[in-house]
């Protein structure tokens, strides 16, 4: 498991930000935030929100172990938080069943939203 230190360093590398452009965005001092970083001490909950924020992020991607989608025209790389040398590439059945499987999902979501969205407009 990825630590929330990790994760702070790896987004903010991400955005291309220092330490200190990040602890004013915070309004706090860069040695707190670097505490943050090395899993020294830990933000509030008020702090995390704005962290979210900052990073223009959900809540759940910051607490969670979720993996990062890459794509591509010609292969897509996927890279769990928490194992940085983890990849897939397009070729791979095991993906491709992945991707199927989840836009089925996403299908049967949508069906039930216009079916929710009918019975309140028959309601009306």
């Amino acid at each position: 498991m990825t630590t929330l230190g990790t994760k702070l360093a790896r987004l903010r590398t991400k955005k291309g930000f220092t330490q200190q452009e990040v602890a004013d965005s915070l309004n706090i001092s860069q040695p707190a935030y670097h505490k943050w970083e090395t899993d020294t001490s830990r933000p509030t909950a008020e702090k995390i929100l704005k962290i979210c924020d900052l990073y223009e992020i959900e809540l759940s991607e910051l607490i969670e172990d979720a993996p990062t989608f890459t794509i591509t025209n010609h292969e897509c790389n996927i890279q769990n938080i928490g194992n940085p040398n983890s990849s897939f590439y397009g070729e791979s059945p095991e993906l491709i069943k992945g991707i199927i499987k989840n836009q089925d999902a996403i299908i049967g979501l949508f069906d039930i939203q216009n079916k929710l969205i009918q019975a309140l407009i028959d309601k009306i």
